[in-house]
This record gives C-alpha cells, sequence and structure tokens, in this order.
C-alpha cells in the first residue's frame, strides 16, 4: 500500500487502485499515524489528537472500531504495540525529503542537474498536504514543516535557475510567491537578484524599499544583514552580481527573430549538428549565442564557444577547441565523452574542411555531444541541419504604423538609435521612414545597426537620404568590432574572397538581375550553370527559394550592390546590361496576351522587377528606347490589371518622343499600346489622338487584324467622349471588315464598347442582346478576363433600368471570376457598381463602406473609372451616401479605410454562397 499525503491523504494498492480509508475521524486517526509513520503512537495520544482535550467517554471503543477499520485497509503494515499503535509506512512526503537532499546536493556543481531535481520533487504536489485531515497538533505540524520545505525547496531550485542565467524565466513566479510570503527575506533577495540581472535596477530598488518598511511596520525589524548587502551591491550595479556563464554575454539586448529561435530549439533537440548559415551581417553569431544560451540546461556537462573567425585563425580546429576546454588536445575526445556537452563553432567558413573533419569525428565518438556551427556554407557532415538565416523581418509599404512598429528591423532600429541618442526613438510620423530604411537595408541586423549609428549626429530621415552609400556604412566609434564588421563593404568582402574564379566572374554577372531569376536565364544572360549557381547558394551569396515547378535566386541588395561594383571593375556592365535587355525584349515578346493563363501573369509579375531594371537601363546610360517600346508594346495588356498603367505610359512616352525611329508595323503597334495605357491613366484627349493615328496606320499597312483592334480601341475612347453614334458606325465597320475576312471571331473585342453606346442611347434591349453576344463569344474562346469584363457590363445595363435583382445576381457572378483571376481593378469596378446597387436599397452605409475602400485602390492603381456616365455614378452615389448618413459617414469612412479590399470581396462571395 501507497501512502500519499502531498495534498488530500490518497492509499493506492499495488494494483495502482484508490483505497477508501472511510470517513472524518478514520481519516484523522490515519493522518496522525502517517505523521509518525514508523513509529509507536499511544492510542492515549490518539484520542488526544482525533478528539482533542475532552474526548467522550466512547472514544476508545471508537478507536478501536477504526483502528480495525484501517486494518481491512492497510493490512499488515499496521500492528498493534502495547498499548499503541504503529503504521509502518513511506509517504511520498518521505520520497519529497530525500529528493530535495539530493537535489541540494548537485546545487553547487551541477545546477542544471539540480533544477530537473527540483523540479522532480515538487511535482509530486498536489495540494496542501494532509489537506483533507482534520487538525490536530502532530497533523498541523506535519504540514507546516512540509509546506516549509516545500517553499525552501521551491527557493533553492530558483537559486539553481538563476545560477544557470535564467532570471527572466523566474520574475513572473517570484512576484507572485513575494506577495504571498511577503516577510520572507530570501525571496526577496532572490528577486532583487533577478531584476538586477534582468536589467530593471529601479524595479529592484523599489522592492527592497518596500521589504523594508514591511519589516518595519509588522516586525519593527530590519533587513538581515545578507539583504541589505545585496541591496547595496544593486545600488552600486556590482559586476560580481551578474550571471556567471561560459557564453559570451553581448553588450546589447537580443531583439527579434523569437520564432526562429524557438523553432531551432526545437530542431537542436533532435539534431547532434545545427549550422546557421547566411551572409555577414545578418546575425548568426549572435543567435548562435542565444541558442546556446537558451541550451544549457539541457547540456550540464558544459557549453563553449569557440571563434573561429579569420583574423584569430592560428592552429588546427581541434587545437582551438581544446583550448576553449583549457584541455591538452590528446584529451578532447575523452573530455567529450563523458555527459552531454554542447560546442559553438563561430565562422566556421574560414577553416571549413578542417570544421567538417573534427566536428564528424567528434561527433562519432562522443553520443552526449552537440554541435552548434556559424558559417556562410554548409559544413557537409552527415546528419546536419542547416538553417539558412536571412533579415529580420521588414514591414511593407502598405503596412499600417501599428504593424511598421512590431516588426523586427524597426524594433532593433530604435533600439540601437537609442544607444546611440539618448532619448532617441522612432516618432510616429517618422515609421514609414523607418520601415523604408529597414527594407532598403534587407532587414540585415548588422546594416541596421551601423545606419543607428549614425543617428548619433544625423536624423532618422538624414540617415535615409544617405543611403546611396549604404555599402560603406560604419560605425567610427566602434573601436574593438573585427574589421570584417565594419561596414557591410568589409562583411560582403569577406565572403568574396571565399570564392573561386568562376564564382567571382559568375557573382559578379548575375547582379544585372533585379527582384531574382531562374537558372535557364542565369545562364542565357550570366552565362552562369546551375552547379554554379548552388555553389554560389550555398556560400549564401544567393538566396535559392525553391517553387512548386522552380527554384528561385535572389541576390540581396546589399549583396547586389557590392557585385555591381565588382561588374562596373571589370568592364563587363554595357555587355551584361544588353544581354540582360535582350531577354527582357524576348520574355515580354513571347508573353501570350492572356490574362486568364496565370502562370503568364505569375511569371510576369515575378519578373517586373528586371523589366524595370532592362527599361530604366535603356532609357538612362543604354539609350535604347526601340528595346523599351518593345517591352511595353508586347505587355500594355498586362500592365493595366496589375496597377503599373501610369509606370508604362510614362515609359513608353518617353521613348515615342525622343523621335526613335521605329519599323511602320511596331510604330502602329505602338501607338495602339500607348492608346490603352493613355486611357488606363485618364488621359482621354491624347487617347483619342493616338487612336485615330493607329487606324490610320494600320489602314495604310492594309493590316486586317491590326484594324480591327484599332475600330475597337477608338470605340472605347469615344464612350469616353460620348460620341455614341461615331461608335455605332465603327463598329459597324469593324464587323463588315470581319466577316469579309472571315475572321468573325475578332468581332468580340468591338462588342462590349458597341453595346454600351447602344446602352447610352437608350436601346437597352439591343444593348443587352448584345452583351450575350459577346458574352457567348469570350466564352467560346476561353477569354475568361473578358467574360468577366462582359458581365459587369451587363450587370450595369441592369442597374441602370431598376432591375436591382438581376444586377446583383451578375455583379456577383462577375466579381467572383475577376477574384478567381486575380484581378483587382476588375473586383474594384465590380464593387463601384454594387455600391450604386446598395444606395438604391437604401444601404447608404455600406454604400460609403464600399467607395471608401475602392477609392484607396483607385489611388494606389493609378487608374480612374470608365465606361459612359460610370465616373458621374460613383460621384452621385458618394454624394447621396454622405447626405443620408450625414454626421455618421465620418466613422463610416475612417473604418472602411483599414479594410482591406481582398476581405470586403471574400466577406461579399462568402455571404452570396449558399
Amino acid at each position: 500500500m501507497r501512502f500519499r499525503v502531498l495534498g488530500p491523504v490518497e492509499l493506492v494498492d499495488a494494483d495502482g487502485e484508490p483505497r477508501h480509508a472511510g470517513g472524518p475521524k478514520p481519516l484523522a486517526v490515519l493522518g496522525v499515524l502517517l505523521a509518525h509513520a514508523g513509529h509507536t503512537v499511544s492510542a492515549e495520544h490518539l484520542i488526544a489528537q482525533v478528539w482533542g482535550d475532552e474526548p467522550p467517554a466512547t472514544a476508545g471503543t471508537a478507536l478501536h472500531v477504526h483502528i480495525s477499520a484501517l486494518r481491512k485497509v492497510v493490512g499488515a503494515q499496521l500492528v498493534t504495540v502495547g498499548s499503541g499503535y504503529r503504521l509502518n509506512a513511506e509517504t511520498d512526503a518521505d520520497q519529497f525529503v530525500a529528493a530535495v537532499d539530493s537535489a541540494r546536493a548537485q546545487l553547487a556543481t551541477h545546477p542544471a542537474r539540480a533544477v530537473t531535481e527540483f523540479a522532480d520533487a515538487l511535482a509530486m504536489w498536489r495540494g496542501d498536504p494532509y489537506g483533507d485531515v482534520g487538525s490536530g497538533a502532530d497533523v498541523e505540524a506535519a504540514r507546516v514543516a512540509l509546506t516549509e520545505l516545500r517553499l525552501a525547496a521551491t527557493e533553492d531550485r530558483i537559486e539553481a535557475e538563476l545560477a544557470l542565467g535564467r532570471h527572466r524565466s523566474v520574475l513572473a513566479e517570484l512576484a507572485g510567491l513575494v506577495v504571498a510570503h511577503p516577510l520572507r527575506e530570501r525571496l526577496a533577495r532572490l528577486r532583487l537578484l533577478a531584476l538586477y540581472r534582468d536589467g530593471r535596477h529601479a524595479e529592484a530598488r523599489d522592492a527592497y524599499r518596500e521589504l523594508c518598511e514591511r519589516l518595519d511596520a509588522e516586525l519593527g525589524e530590519e533587513p538581515a544583514d545578507e539583504t541589505a548587502a545585496l541591496a547595496k551591491a544593486v545600488r552600486r550595479r556590482d559586476p560580481a552580481l551578474d550571471p556567471p556563464s561560459a557564453i559570451p554575454a553581448p553588450p546589447s539586448r537580443f531583439v527579434g527573430r523569437r520564432r526562429e529561435l524557438d523553432e531551432l530549439i526545437a530542431r537542436l533537440g533532435v539534431t547532434r549538428l545545427l549550422t546557421i548559415t547566411g551572409t555577414g551581417g545578418a546575425g548568426k553569431t549572435r543567435l548562435a549565442l542565444e541558442l546556446a544560451g537558451d541550451a544549457v540546461p539541457d547540456h550540464p556537462d558544459g557549453v563553449y564557444v569557440v571563434w573561429l573567425a579569420a583574423e584569430t585563425d592560428g592552429g588546427a580546429v581541434a587545437d582551438r577547441i581544446a583550448a576553449a576546454l583549457e584541455l591538452p588536445s590528446a584529451q578532447l575526445v575523452n573530455r567529450l565523452k563523458r555527459g552531454r556537452c554542447l560546442l559553438v563553432l563561430d565562422n566556421c567558413e574560414h577553416l571549413v574542411d578542417g570544421c567538417a573533419t573534427v566536428a564528424g569525428d567528434l561527433l562519432s565518438h562522443c553520443a552526449g555531444l552537440r554541435i552548434i556551427a556559424t558559417s556562410r556554407e554548409p559544413l557537409g557532415v552527415p546528419g546536419e541541419q542547416v538553417w539558412p538565416l536571412c533579415g529580420l523581418s521588414v514591414p511593407s509599404e502598405d503596412d499600417d504604423a501599428a504593424t511598421i512598429s512590431r516588426s523586427e528591423a524597426v524594433r532593433l532600429l530604435a533600439a540601437r538609435g537609442a544607444s546611440a541618442r539618448p532619448g532617441f526613438t522612432v516618432r510616429h510620423q517618422e515609421l514609414a521612414i523607418a520601415g523604408r530604411l529597414c527594407r532598403d537595408l534587407d532587414g540585415l541586423p548588422l546594416a541596421i545597426e551601423l545606419a543607428a549609428a549614425q543617428l548619433r549626429a544625423l536624423s532618422l530621415g538624414e540617415v535615409v537620404e544617405n543611403l546611396e552609400k549604404r555599402l560603406d556604412l560604419t560605425d567610427h566609434r566602434a573601436r574593438t568590432t573585427p574589421e570584417r564588421h565594419r561596414s557591410m563593404r568589409a562583411a560582403i568582402e569577406s565572403s568574396h574572397r571565399l570564392l573561386t574564379g568562376d564564382e567571382r566572374t559568375a557573382f559578379r554577372r548575375l547582379a544585372v538581375f533585379a527582384g531574382g531569376f531562374e537558372a535557364p536565364a542565369a545562364e542565357r544572360v550570366a552565362d552562369v550553370p546551375q552547379d554554379v549557381l548552388l555553389r554560389l547558394a550555398d556560400r549564401s551569396l544567393l538566396t535559392a527559394v525553391p517553387g512548386a515547378d522552380r527554384t528561385r535566386y535572389h541576390l540581396l541588395e546589399l549583396v547586389r550592390d557590392y557585385a555591381t561594383d565588382r561588374l562596373a571593375e571589370s568592364g563587363e556592365t554595357a555587355d551584361a546590361r544588353r544581354r540582360h535587355t535582350d531577354w527582357c525584349v524576348e520574355l515580354a515578346e513571347t508573353s501570350v496576351p492572356s490574362g486568364n493563363d496565370p502562370a503568364v501573369v505569375h511569371r510576369l509579375l515575378a519578373e517586373l522587377d528586371n523589366l524595370r531594371a532592362a527599361v530604366h537601363w535603356c532609357l538612362g546610360d543604354g539609350d535604347d528606347a526601340g528595346a523599351v517600346v518593345r517591352i511595353v508594346t508586347a505587355l500594355w495588356w498586362f500592365c493595366w490589371p496589375q496597377g503599373l498603367a501610369p509606370e508604362a505610359y510614362g515609359w513608353l512616352r518617353r521613348a515615342m518622343d525622343g523621335g526613335t525611329e521605329l519599323p511602320p508595323e511596331l510604330h502602329a503597334r505602338a501607338m495602339h499600346a500607348e492608346t490603352a495605357l493613355a486611357m488606363s491613366t485618364g488621359d482621354v484627349p491624347r487617347a483619342l489622338d493616338l487612336a485615330e493615328r493607329t487606324l490610320a496606320a494600320y489602314r495604310e499597312l492594309d493590316d486586317v487584324m491590326g484594324t480591327i483592334g484599332a475600330l475597337a480601341g477608338l470605340c472605347y475612347v469615344l464612350l469616353e467622349t460620348r460620341e455614341f453614334a461615331r461608335v455605332l458606325e465603327l463598329a459597324e465597320e469593324c464587323r463588315a471588315i470581319a466577316v469579309a475576312a472571315d475572321a468573325e471571331l475578332l468581332l468580340i473585342s468591338v462588342l462590349n464598347p458597341w453595346a454600351q453606346a447602344l446602352d447610352a442611347l437608350g436601346r437597352h434591349e439591343e444593348a443587352v442582346a448584345m452583351f450575350r453576344q459577346a458574352l457567348e463569344g469570350f466564352r467560346a474562346a476561353g477569354e475568361r478576363g473578358g467574360e468577366a469584363s462582359t458581365v459587369n457590363n451587363l450587370a450595369v445595363a441592369h442597374l441602370s433600368q431598376g432591375d436591382l435583382g438581376q444586377a446583383r445576381s451578375l455583379f456577383m457572378d462577375s466579381l467572383a471570376m475577376f477574384r478567381d483571376l486575380d484581378l483587382t481593378l476588375g473586383e474594384v469596378e465590380v464593387l463601384e457598381g454594387l455600391a450604386s446597387l446598395e444606395l438604391a436599397e437604401d444601404n447608404p452605409e455600406t454604400a460609403l463602406r464600399m467607395l471608401t475602400i475602392t477609392a484607396r485602390a483607385r489611388e494606389r492603381f493609378g487608374t480612374p473609372s470608365f465606361g459612359p456616365d460610370r465616373q458621374e455614378r460613383r460621384e452621385n452615389t458618394l454624394a447621396a451616401a454622405h447626405g443620408a448618413l450625414g454626421a455618421a459617414a465620418d466613422a463610416v469612412v475612417s473604418a472602411a479605410r483599414s479594410q482591406p479590399l481582398a476581405t470586403l470581396v471574400d466577406d461579399l462571395l462568402s455571404q452570396a454562397s449558399p
């Protein structure tokens, strides 16, 4: 039978089944016997403990009855000795005392083991000792003694935690214990020390003052000498109070990477070699030290940090490790065989072959050993787990102030800025600037810290203005910083020096890519085969991002700046840029115009930065307006729905207005593209002039297909100038040309403006019939973008006739199609129509919310509404909604400004689904 008293008294038999001891009196008798377990208790003493000083006359008889009942439960363990009784039992309290004694024996030499043993001992407790036993002096004395021992063991465990540097993890527990035991000075001392080690010096002083006041008020005493001495040491910030550790304590606070640190802790639990890789300045060393600090309890036989930086690179790797352990090299394996140790090997890239050999050898001979390595490339040892480290999280351009302030990179900037200039904070109005700075520095901790150092003498805005020199940012006061960390240029240079000749050539040529690239592009443009890409990725100068079909490679912008400088030094810039531009032209001209194929659109979006880079070079140093014309002319269909129309329109105007001679067919196509882009940006007069000239050019070329497309384009422009009769005239001409050329499928391009003109002229039934004809044509051709636009136009036609139910159904169908195609501007067009419908159904709040959200999208995309009366309808709906809501309109607008367009679309579609 097992007896448990660390909580309500429990009896458990050999099969693990609980046994019932009886009612309150038998339980009280059992409690006294357990308090004296192994010792004889007289009947007289038992009666006095259970029934008090004035027991009833029947107490003796009752005691015999209770003893008899207990004997049936516990059996031979309860024996009669003369006129008394003895319970031969070991309780969980006895086990607890033994466990505490064992843990205390480990406290001075092996605090990690002590923590584990104390925790296991304290886990035995289930509540107040003897919790359901009635009071009696003996049981109460046992209860008090056990409670005191439990509290003392808790203090011992916390002391061991502090010895391991875990002051932060015990602070909350200590705060609660001090509230529960306000006069207990050992707890107060432990809390003072933990607060001090956490940097909360003022709170530590306040806690001591409160202790003094309470001791004086309640006991009329002063703190003990030990407590007073600790308080004095806290006031003078005695370095002897700092936590002992084999891990160097960085002088600055660790910021960010909490999720990564948690994931690495989990990984370290299931691997014996964990290598943190990344480019120079990514924060590998700092993260490894934080990880090692968290892993101290799991490695009670030691954590050792071995520095392998190039500047201090003397001796073989094994010798450097042995020196860190203060051992002769010959004894290294034997020492690491015993127990569980952790090695941190920092900057292995300088001695990567030696590190790999030694790490593999040590791991194979030392079962309890783990290794954390930092390196710019993996060690290549079997069983190695690699963690590629990128920059800290940075906010996007569209993030609100709260999101920006919470981002890891901005938090680091603020923390290091406050160290550089007392009182510095990132003010609310500077958050967007801080976010931009962190993005431009790739979120790399070293780059951010170097930028923060400039804040001693410059404002945040001035630091951003000087970012063209971001590679050479330096902290001139950092006298002890390793040379490779004096600037980002030095950090990247230390990686560049480790490259082979062919890797250096590849590295500099890849600088022409912006926003990433795939392996075929690297081979075509830079003559870099895939195996070299993989080697550069291994050396942390490229980032490889595997996708569903292909891997995409990226150069960090700071790394790309350095590679660009190397490219300029080689004299290869012009040739490399020309090859990159030729590839971009081919990419544009081989991308089939279709909004229906997400793969085409996604590929163009992925290469958008490359296309921009090529255009900017051609309009600048490259002096090649023709290439710009070819790129934009091939991709105008892609630019409008992606919100790129204003940008592309500017490119094309600069290229076309420069007097570049173009072949007639390309010139006609370029004018057609410029017409569409001018319309997309609201430049209707120029669009009308261009559309007329485009039509004339195709007619002169006798290009039937081009003429049909030009007629359709001119029809769209004429809708905006309200020349509806001419739209009908040109549409009829378009039909005649198409029929004569047996190209009636091309007619679908003109059916939408034709139907819109009919609707504007009041010929509603004809308009609806033509919209439906267009819908059939787009469906037959598989043009889902055209289908979605036509359904939206049909919904507008029904809305104008007051058929609200049919209009709503069509709007929702169109919205779902645009969402599936990921065409945001199409969604905006639909939502503006729905807003007018909501107002017509007396829902002004919903209408205003929709128009507020779409207005943000319009501003971001830089494109107005199109179609007869649509802009006027939108403005009228907006004014009417404000009028209906009155003063309440401001609150609706304020709330809607923070709601994403995608959320509104998803909500509407989920409400509409059955």
